[in-house]
C-alpha cells in the first residue's frame, strides 16, 4: 500500500513539474534569453518533481528518480 501511495505522489510531482516547466517555456519563450529560459524550465521541473521524489523515498525506502523505474527485487 505504501509503495502505491508513494508512486502516486511521485507521478503527481512529475506531472506538476512537467506542466509548470512547459508553461514557463510557453509564456517566456519570446521574452527571456535562452540560458535564463533553460534555467527557469529546469528549476520549475526539478523543484516539484524532486520534492515528491523525496517524499516517495521517505515513504517507501526506495525510489528511482523516474516514476517508471522499478526496484530490483533481490
Amino acid at each position: 500500500m505504501r509503495e502505491k501511495f508513494g508512486l502516486i505522489i511521485h507521478w503527481i510531482g512529475f506531472s506538476i513539474g512537467l506542466v509548470f516547466s512547459l508553461g514557463i517555456l510557453w509564456f517566456l519563450t519570446g521574452f527571456a534569453t535562452t540560458p535564463l529560459l533553460i534555467l527557469l524550465v529546469t528549476l520549475t521541473f526539478v523543484i516539484p518533481f524532486g520534492s515528491c521524489w523525496l517524499i516517495r523515498r521517505v515513504v517507501t525506502g526506495y525510489a528511482g528518480f523516474f516514476p517508471w523505474t522499478k526496484e530490483d527485487k533481490k
